[in-house]
């Protein structure tokens, strides 16, 4: 029972560009550099979090093994949605972050077992 690696490594690869973008849009956007290192250690994070994932038998990904990750995900979410306004986020920014952090959600809720 191994987890596929391709689709661990594309998880992580949407959490890497995710992190390469936020630090674009922190100087575009000057996002405030509490708010950035907040996202960052969420981010990094997530990124050891996916790489803890494990399979339960083959074909199925082991559902405690996913939940720290997810959680993650969603606090992250959570953060931003609330956090946005007090930091001064731009809309766009808001925008774009959400919907990378979807992009992640896909990728994780596509990872494999062999």
């Amino acid at each position: 029972m191994a987890v596929d690696v391709k689709t661990v490594r594309d998880a992580e690869n949407s959490v890497r560009d995710l992190r390469n973008w936020l630090a674009v849009f922190k100087t575009e956007y000057g996002i405030s550099d509490e708010a950035y290192k907040t996202l960052h250690s969420k981010l990094e994070e997530l990124g050891t979090k996916i790489g803890g994932i494990t399979c339960s038998m083959p074909g199925k990904v082991d559902a405690n093994s996913v939940k720290p990750a997810s959680n993650t995900l969603r606090d992250a979410k959570a953060w931003l949605a609330t956090f946005a306004n007090e930091y001064n986020i731009a809309a766009e920014a808001v925008k774009v972050l959400h919907e990378n952090f979807d992009k992640v959600g896909q990728k994780l809720a596509a990872i494999e077992c062999k």
